[in-house]
């Protein structure tokens, strides 16, 4: 099949499992401040954290046996972004190190907050047969934009990939 007439399948449910433990797994970064949240795709003007899908499961790949039974591999990209008015020099190299953490932790690698070390033992339990792969930083922590107030929002891109096995 020649690539332009590829189309892409997506997993809508597997979108959903995905949004809620990506969700689940950012609020439970150890590097939030007290208090701290990070919302879905909602983002104040005057600050805070969020992240944001980006399109969708994308299944990027599939295998089908005679039985039946189905194993895809999936992709659920999304970005976080943190937003803060009136960072210093220090405080942008500390958002950005911040956003570059969560990445790292995502991915279970360990990390160093505040002179602890830490690292996520093991992805959440999806539903309906799912399973979380891994999740990788796409591009490293970067200003994303600053507005005409000084407002500065940095951005981190990273993607979760998870298998989705079901009988057909």
């Amino acid at each position: 099949m020649d690539e332009k007439d590829r189309k892409e399948k997506y997993d809508p449910a597997g979108e959903q499992a995905l949004t809620a433990a990506v969700s689940a797994l950012l609020n439970g970064f150890p590097g939030l401040e007290a208090g701290q949240r990070v919302a879905f795709a909602t983002l104040r003007e005057t600050g805070g954290m969020a992240m944001f899908p980006g399109g969708g499961a994308v299944v990027e790949s599939e295998r089908r046996s005679v039985t039946g039974r189905v194993r895809q591999v999936c992709r659920y990209p999304f970005a976080v972004l943190f937003r803060r008015n009136g960072l210093g020099e220090n405080d942008r190299a500390r958002a950005k190190e911040r956003l570059d953490d969560l990445g790292r932790w995502l991915g279970r690698q360990s990390v160093v907050i505040d002179g602890r070390e830490y690292r996520l033992e093991a992805y959440p339990a999806l539903s309906g047969g799912r399973t979380l792969l891994d999740v990788s930083i796409q591009a490293p922590a970067y200003l994303y934009e600053r507005d005409e107030h000084q407002t500065e929002t940095w951005a981190a891109e990273l993607a979760a990939r998870y298998e989705n096995i079901f009988q057909t």
